[in-house]
């Protein structure tokens, strides 16, 4: 079990309103109890939910799912070795310190997780342990065997049919003999080409598990979806069973050639823009909506550097294309991907953030499924955005302190019990005559390198209310940054407040002195 680095800890309190101040007066432990109760259930075959409740609601603990072997190995050199070995592990992941990861791991009070990367009819543990600053382990350790459940098969025979191919959609059928559930893709050739079946089930469930993709594929019984594919494309129809995380038939595959389209070459563009105060609105129309395309935006410099670089515009338009692609392979895993997610055919619509008062183009190319252009490079007329207008809004930074969370936590335990180990920032702003709306927070970093846009929507994303003067922000220790941005009345944005802060220990006020 790992947990989400964030750029800024989401517990805000907002209310300053006074709250009751006497200090936790929980009895003493019974050393006879175990220090956690721990629940382990719904259990599948490649998942569980553990839950755990602490005997002592006040202290950090660790809690995970250990295999079999790992736990072994914990019981036989101790379980403060396998914690030097995670808080190192995660260090070099993360590029934390030991201290930060320490806090990144740490949980209070009754808490718990659903792991969904287990393995089939084999034992684990589910484990909770109380640690200190540096990792260590202060408790004895509490430990839950359980094993995962076998892979359960499916009887479910599944048949794809295709019919109604165009240049631009086809209707995918699919029968089932039973209504057990099966996941339905359709994937370009070009990106599953030489993969096995196994290697296709987890590129299809990888590729769609993080961003919850996986539901919408998943069906029962028999179905029909309509495919809106590109002109002269071949792909995949794939069919299997799936449950909890496994392949539970056979997989079924079906070639899908969609018809050609019209003449790349004799396709015209209509270009079209737009701005706001950070992004411009791109749209491109062609006057054949069955040529598959990519466009996008070079300003004129970058073009001419290109230009001089390869010799001719094509040529530097050629390079920028596959700029593009290569940025996103990356992120994308292979040129295919991206290829697929970058053309289209029919109007584009797209938006961009700007550098103000630079002349720009806009630009199209027709390609084929492996990018390659298969017509000239269309460009629009030059255009140039605006210049970047600022209000008069404003937003000042009065003062701000900061305390020991873990303190705090101690003399008000209802108010700061998720403060432990963190930094708590006091601070009050006051927003100029001209504001409407202001927003303030703290992020970790030093934010000063970052763009004007990046942190207005960082500020805007932030766990935070608007229009706050005095607010309590719970921070990671180290180098932050308080940011805070205002708006008029007529939404234009004035400049930032940003006031980059080490925040140390040794620098913290006395929590005695905090006042609600």
């Amino acid at each position: 079990m790992t947990k989400d680095l964030f750029k800024y800890i989401a517990i805000v309190m907002t209310s300053i309103a006074a709250a009751g101040c006497n200090p936790d007066g929980n009895e003493p432990e019974d050393q006879d109890d175990p220090p956690f109760t721990l629940k382990v259930y719904d259990i599948s075959s490649v998942s569980a939910t553990v839950e755990v409740e602490p005997l002592d609601q006040e202290s950090a603990y660790y809690m995970d799912i250990l295999s079999d072997k790992d736990y072994s190995q914990t019981v036989k050199y101790g379980f403060d070795d396998y914690m030097a070995w995670l808080l190192e592990s995660l260090s070099e992941q993360n590029g934390k310190s030991t201290e930060e990861i320490v806090e990144m791991i740490s949980s209070y009070g009754n808490d718990g997780f659903i792991s969904t990367t287990l393995k089939p009819e084999s034992k684990y543990y589910a484990v909770a342990v109380g640690i200190d600053e540096e990792g260590m382990t202060t408790t004895e350790v509490v430990a839950q065997e359980f094993t995962t459940l076998a892979i359960e098969e499916s009887a479910n025979k599944l048949d794809i049919t295709v019919s109604g191919i165009t240049a631009s959609s086809a209707t995918v059928s699919v029968t089932a003999t039973n209504n057990d559930p099966y996941i339905v893709a359709i994937e370009p050739t070009s990106a599953i080409e030489g993969m096995s079946d196994s290697e296709l089930t987890d590129y299809i469930i990888q590729s769609n598990l993080a961003w919850g993709g996986l539901e919408q594929m998943t069906y029962n019984g028999n179905m029909d979806i309509e495919h809106l594919g590109k002109a002269g494309w071949e792909y995949e129809v794939i069919a299997f069973g799936y449950t909890n995380g496994l392949t539970t038939t056979d997989v079924l595959r079906h070639r899908l050639n969609m018809e050609d389209g019209g003449d790349p070459s004799a396709c015209t563009f209509e270009f079209t823009h737009d701005f706001d105060s950070f992004n411009m609105y791109l749209e491109a129309v062609p006057s054949d909506n069955s040529v598959v395309y990519v466009g996008n935006v070079i300003s004129t410099s970058d073009l001419e550097s290109l230009t001089e670089i390869e010799g001719s515009r094509e040529d530097a338009l050629k390079a920028n294309l596959e700029m593009l692609i290569e940025e996103m392979i990356e992120d994308c895993g292979s040129r295919a991907r991206v290829i697929d997610l970058i053309s289209l055919m029919g109007p584009l619509d797209y938006s961009l953030k700007f550098e103000p008062e630079t002349e720009y183009r806009q630009w199209v190319v027709a390609v084929d499924q492996n990018g390659n252009p298969v017509a000239d490079f269309i460009c629009s007329e030059p255009f140039m955005s605006p210049a970047e207008v600022m209000s008069d809004a404003s937003l000042t930074l009065k003062e701000y302190t900061w305390y020991n969370g873990t303190e705090l936590a101690e003399l008000y335990p209802d108010k700061f019990k998720n403060a432990k180990g963190y930094a708590v920032v006091d601070m009050t702003v006051e927003a100029s005559e001209a504001s409407e709306n202001w927003w303030s927070y703290v992020a970790l970093e030093d934010l000063t390198d970052r763009s004007r846009e990046v942190i207005i929507k960082n500020l805007l994303n932030a766990p935070t209310e608007a229009c706050l003067t005095r607010q309590l922000v719970v921070a990671y220790w180290g180098v932050n940054t308080i940011m805070g941005i205002a708006q008029d009345a007529e939404g234009t944005y004035g400049p930032l407040l940003l006031e980059v802060v080490e925040l140390t220990k040794d620098g913290a006020a006395d929590a005695s002195d905090f006042q609600m």
